[in-house]
């Protein structure tokens, strides 16, 4: 009877989850192209090229080379399996998702060396700045990694939909602000605080949901302790 009740709820799983997914990817994809439509109409090719290619490219690379393996082997994990209440099993999760960290903030600090030594940048230019800043927001993100991927696990997809729809949304409305607000502030510097705006979002939003509503210990969501057992 179980196991017929579990069957026939599958395709209201994979309903519910389609469509949250489907929504995520069209907002994360619909917002930024309605605000490029009115951003594009204050900058030039190579602040563009900037923008889009250039920081776009660089952030990417750095999340993921930090974060993509674990991402890969934490999301086959099944933290009820055995039957048990998840919660020891969510600690071992964490205990391998934390280790984005480290690697994610070597590979941020390597990358943004890299880029400054093959385009020979001073480290007082705004562009080097620039790069740094990125660097910082990349560091954000990878802060939240642990709990993106605990709410992964958890199917929390309404979470995952209102976090990145909000850091979205946010990332070009300082974009907008600072390029129309603030035409003498040097283009690189606006585009890189947009993205650690971008970043706040995503840390204050998974860290606020797991620690505000308590859905594990801190003991469990920050395992740190038990590495040394």
């Amino acid at each position: 009877m179980s196991k017929s009740s579990e069957e026939g709820d599958r395709p209201a799983n994979l309903s519910h989850t389609f469509k949250y997914l489907l929504a995520t990817q069209f907002l994360s994809r619909g917002i930024p192209f309605i605000f490029n439509t009115w951003i594009v109409r204050h900058l030039t090719e190579e602040d563009y090229a900037l923008y889009a290619v250039q920081f776009h490219l660089f952030i990417t690379c750095v999340l993921f080379l930090s974060r993509e393996g674990f991402r890969r082997a934490c999301m086959r994990a099944d933290i009820y399996s055995g039957g048990s209440s998840g919660r020891g099993n969510a600690a071992k999760l964490l205990k391998v998702a934390w280790m984005t960290l480290p690697l994610g903030i070597i590979i941020t600090f390597a990358g943004c060396i890299f880029v400054l030594w093959w385009q020979e940048l001073s480290y007082s230019s705004q562009f080097a700045q620039a790069i740094w800043i990125n660097g910082f927001a990349c560091i954000l993100e990878l802060l939240a990694e642990p709990f993106y991927i605990l709410s992964q696990n958890l199917l929390l997809l309404k979470l995952r939909l209102v976090v990145e729809s909000v850091a979205t949304l946010s990332r070009c409305i300082t974009t907008y602000i600072l390029i129309v607000n603030l035409p003498g502030m040097e283009k690189a510097i606006a585009f890189a605080l947009s993205q650690v705006a971008f970043g706040a979002c995503v840390f204050f939003g998974y860290w606020g949901y797991f620690l505000l509503f308590h859905v594990y210990s801190s003991s469990d969501l920050f395992p740190f302790r038990k590495w040394r057992h």
